[in-house]
């Protein structure tokens, strides 16, 4: 939906836009709401007109959020069973947000839902007044990275830049955060760049060849600039190495600059300093950018492998690359688990790949505790059951499968995986009639689901 300004409104309309502002002032913000909504009401592309009313709203309720306890139960009530509506039909879920609103501007599921349609109608402009309201109100710094993100999808690098030197405020040592920052500060730069250059894309009748030269052009200078960082940062590091923050900021323009292996020396310094022994974060970037150093090591000798069929000496450091790389992610996370015992995302992870190296007593163990973890429960028991299976245990497994199926709700992708290895067990248990009854479960919701059709066409043959 594009946007429209408040100057591009009927002039009646902007008379009486003003005449709400001004009766905000004077104490009458009542006046302003019923005004703003009659607006709004013809206009909800303009979110000028959207944030006085929230303004109003704001004032018309003295300026504090409705109580808590029963108001915030009431709200998620009105909000049951209307999320989804966010996506089918957005402008119904707009106009309901906007009640919600109404009753308590301060209202954070109101918010989010207003926030979810309009990103559903491409209004970026309105998801970021929504998460504006949610930070506010919840200054946590998954709500800042999603107002940062409106900002950014809404070309308004002004405000992001703001809204993450905030948020870096509150949360000086958030490696996500930081590596925002850069992101919007590149974005930012390369903006002004092209303004001061003049709009080239005009200049270019070809899209597609303007959209390449952009991406190469970004490329180019981001590791530039980085290039040109590394000897300042180097000079600083040496007259305050206790400093953890510029080893990060080494670390991240060596990997600009493409180079993994002093990215990760950075990192390793960084963790050597007093404040960074006991960051947690530095020793997960440390981990992400080795991950990320042998992928590139192993595409570069895929490559040559490829260009070199017959060469047996790079088909040899190939497999030592691959090996090599499969010993450190197992250590790395084995090493996670001991430090993070109570940490039953690591675990999961751990089994998954114990699991894909063969492991399976070792899988089980690690996928049993997994399940502990609100994010990961039920993949835990998915993958528990497929180690049952992959150990022979299918009577387990499908009392494993048959648990995580009655605890998912909607036949989802997740839900479908859970019942075709249920069908699984059960066929590998002897219990024909029960594993057909799930695989016909899965062929009535989704017929093209793996090789469900084939096995249900047998079955009628």
């Amino acid at each position: 939906m594009p946007k429209v300004l408040l100057k591009d409104i009927d002039p009646r309309e902007q008379k009486q836009i003003a005449a709400a502002e001004t009766a905000i002032a004077r104490g009458n913000p009542q006046f302003a709401v019923e005004t703003c909504q009659a607006v709004l009401g013809r206009h909800p592309e303009c979110t000028e007109v959207r944030r006085i009313l929230r303004r109003a709203e704001k004032a018309a309720c003295g300026n504090k959020p409705a109580g808590g306890g029963l108001g915030k139960f009431l709200s998620s009530v009105s909000l049951a069973g209307k999320s989804s509506i966010a996506k089918t039909d957005p402008s119904a879920a707009m106009e309901h947000a906007e009640k919600m609103l109404a009753k308590n501007p301060f209202d954070i599921p109101g918010n989010k839902l207003l926030a979810s349609a309009a990103e559903t109608l491409g209004m970026w402009d309105v998801v970021a007044l929504a998460y504006e309201e949610i930070a506010a109100a919840e200054p946590k710094t998954e709500n800042y990275r999603l107002l940062v993100n409106a900002y950014m999808n809404d070309e308004d690098g002004e405000r992001a830049e703001k809204a993450v030197n905030a948020a870096l405020k509150k949360f000086p040592g958030d490696g996500d955060l930081q590596e925002l920052a850069r992101q919007v500060s590149v974005k930012m730069t390369m903006k002004k760049s092209w303004d001061d250059d003049g709009d080239y894309r005009s200049k270019i009748a070809d899209k597609e060849k303007a959209l390449e030269l952009e991406k190469k052009s970004r490329v180019v200078s981001d590791a530039e600039s980085a290039a040109a960082e590394i000897p300042k940062l180097l000079e600083s590091a040496q007259a305050d190495p206790e400093n953890t923050q510029i080893f990060r900021d080494l670390s991240r323009c060596y990997k600009i600059a493409g180079d993994l292996n002093a990215a990760i020396w950075a990192i390793q310094q960084a963790r050597k300093t007093t404040n960074g022994k006991t960051d947690a974060t530095l020793e997960k970037l440390e981990h992400s950018l080795t991950t990320e150093n042998y992928e590139s090591c192993i595409r570069a000798a895929e490559k040559a492998v490829a260009e070199n069929p017959g060469n047996k000496e790079f088909a040899d450091y190939l497999e030592q690359l691959r090996a090599a790389e499969k010993n450190y992610k197992l250590q790395a996370i084995k090493t996670l688990v001991e430090k993070y015992p109570n940490d039953y995302n690591y675990r999961y992870d751990l089994g998954l790949m114990l699991l894909a190296n063969g492991d399976v007593n070792g899988a089980i163990r690690e996928l049993q505790l997994a399940q502990r973890s609100p994010k990961n429960r039920h993949l835990a028991m998915l993958n528990l059951g497929r180690a049952f299976i992959a150990g022979g245990k299918y009577d387990l497994a499908a009392d494993q499968l048959a648990v995580a199926k009655s605890e998912l709700g909607m036949m989802n992708d997740m839900k479908k995986d859970v019942i075709y290895e249920l069908a699984h067990a059960l066929e590998k248990s002897g219990k024909r009639d029960e594993a057909v009854a799930e695989y016909k479960t899965l062929y009535m919701a989704d017929s093209t689901y793996k090789d469900v059709a084939e096995k249900i066409n047998a079955i009628y043959k």
